[in-house]
């Protein structure tokens, strides 16, 4: 009595190549993402009091370059925050003034000012719809500002 294997019908597969490819696996949903530039927002934050010394209205949108994992903000050489991470300061206390921004780090002048920065970035962008609600928020920063000097 001849005992028989059963014979491949096909030659074995490489290891691996069962298995199903990532990109079928792992398909992601394509979330639409806020825009990166909002000119409106921008004007509407212009419109706010001066976060610094509470010229009304500031004109000047300041970005805060900051990165922070809590806010889910990344940072870069040379890459222009978001729009939605800008703040109202007028020209002298954003660029010009020796306190200024942009005249030291960034870090330290917003530690001066006893403001966190990115907390009140995303109240203010909560708000985006109603002016009159950002400019709520922002005075009422100022005031929390005065309040632990």
């Amino acid at each position: 009595m001849i005992i028989t294997r059963p014979q491949r019908i096909t030659p074995p597969a490489a290891p691996g190549a069962l298995l199903k490819p990532v990109c079928e696996t792992a398909q992601t949903r394509k979330l639409r993402a806020e825009p990166a530039d909002d000119p409106d927002y921008l004007t509407k934050v212009r419109q706010c009091p001066c976060l610094y010394c509470g010229v009304d209205p500031c004109g000047e949108a300041a970005h805060v370059r900051l990165a922070s994992a809590a806010f889910g903000k990344s940072s870069g050489l040379q890459k222009k925050p978001e729009d939605r991470w800008a703040l109202p300061l007028c020209r002298d206390d954003h660029l010009n003034a020796r306190h200024a921004q942009h005249r030291r780090s960034e870090d330290a002048f917003w530690r001066a000012l006893g403001i966190n920065p990115l907390l009140v970035c995303q109240r203010l962008y909560a708000q985006r719809g109603d002016i009159v609600a950002m400019r709520a928020v922002t005075f009422v920063a100022i005031a929390e500002r005065s309040a632990e000097r």
